[in-house]
């Protein structure tokens, strides 16, 4: 139907907008979360053959605006052999970019995130094919004036942040710019959360993965499961409901990788469970593990069937639980768990969590899990 639509389009411009962006490294990875990696792969390719001017999205929550690019289909995102102008666009810059006059496929599209109008703003890095990136909130006005197509993003003192144009007049003959000029690397350390700030426990600086950020877990949501479902030798299967789904799960508030769209209103739990492995002699090389997660509203998490880490729910468990607190997700927290590490196995190991909300009514629900290990110390320590 895409394509079809595409090739009945008869006007001067063609702009395509929706929710999940091909290219960002705001709020969210557009080279780790599945339904932006689905986008940019399968998607683009229509939209570029269809002779696509400009491409909006939000779900990032930044503003992130790309250098005129065709064929950046690839995972992750490199600016090799895909910019066919990596100036900045701007008419008082570097100059507008450049295209045939009418539509023609693979003469290049600009990617605008535009996600910063009122969700907590923040940045993960930087994405290759970028030429702008602005951690402020405020709008996209666009203006089409015959064969220009102007865009302007304007933060919220109402000062220009970003200017860029499209020029389409004559016949103009693509080409791909080697070694484009690309924005300097960026990078968050990821043990100096924001929410240290605020008296929680810092991250360790030398823990390793046991589970990473951004993975599959299994997780059943709309039904509870068996009694021993935290249990190693339990299976989750889709006859019993279980799901396999990349972490966050939830929402609300956009910052879901796997959404449930029909919690709201509806059920206040969600299961989920993830399975590391330790090789023999690896358990007692590990000094501490700790927890990290973004959570709303509470949860009990398990290590092979034995409860290790109770946060917001006062009492009960699965469909008993009772007494829900009301917090709200700000990025990920550490969370020691002190005498967790007697559960580990050599060999497979299951991390189990229920998240709970406080009530079917609440407007979103978060539950954004990875695991630390914390290596012993060896050799003195210094009195």
């Amino acid at each position: 139907w895409l394509r079809a639509d595409l090739e009945k389009a008869k006007s001067d411009w063609i702009i395509a907008y929706w929710h999940h962006p091909p290219y960002t490294k705001g709020s969210h990875d557009s080279d780790k979360e599945g339904q932006l990696i689905e986008m940019r792969e399968l998607i683009m390719p229509i939209l570029e053959a269809g002779g696509v001017d400009l491409v909006l999205t939000g779900h990032s929550h930044t503003y992130e605006r790309s250098m005129l690019i065709d064929g950046a289909y690839q995972t992750p995102t490199t600016a090799e052999g895909v910019v066919l102008d990596d100036g900045d666009g701007s008419p008082t810059g570097d100059g507008p970019y450049r295209k045939s006059k009418g539509l023609h496929a693979h003469q290049g599209t600009v990617q605008v995130v535009t996600g910063n109008g009122g969700a907590k703003v923040s940045r993960l890095g930087t994405s290759p094919v970028m030429k702008q990136v602005v951690v402020e909130y405020g709008s996209t006005i666009l203006d089409v004036d015959g064969d220009t197509l102007t865009g302007v993003m304007v933060n919220r003192g109402g000062e220009t942040r970003d200017l860029f144009s499209i020029v389409k007049q004559g016949s103009v003959v693509p080409q791909i710019v080697k070694s484009p000029r690309t924005l300097p690397l960026y990078s968050v350390a990821i043990d100096k959360p924001k929410a240290a700030k605020s008296g929680l426990t810092p991250f360790p600086k030398n823990a390793v993965e046991l589970i990473k950020p951004n993975s599959a877990w299994d997780y059943l949501a709309g039904t509870h499961p068996p009694e021993k479902w935290t249990a190693i030798a339990f299976i989750p299967n889709d006859a019993g409901g279980w799901k396999s789904g990349t972490v966050g799960i939830g929402y609300g508030d956009s910052d879901d990788v796997t959404e449930l769209k029909d919690m709201e209103k509806k059920y206040t739990v969600v299961y989920a469970r993830s399975e590391f492995e330790l090789p023999p002699g690896e358990k007692e090389k590990i000094g501490e593990l700790g927890l990290a997660i973004s959570y709303d509203d509470a949860f009990i998490a398990y290590l092979n069937g034995h409860e290790i880490l109770r946060v917001g729910v006062k009492e009960g468990h699965g469909s008993t639980a009772n007494q829900v607190a009301s917090h709200e997700a700000d990025g990920y927290e550490y969370f020691p768990l002190k005498e967790a590490k007697q559960y580990l196995t050599d060999d497979d190991n299951i991390l189990s969590i229920e998240g709970h909300n406080t009530d079917v009514s609440s407007s979103d629900f978060t539950l954004d899990p990875y695991l630390l290990a914390v290596p012993r110390a060896t050799g003195k320590r210094n009195e």
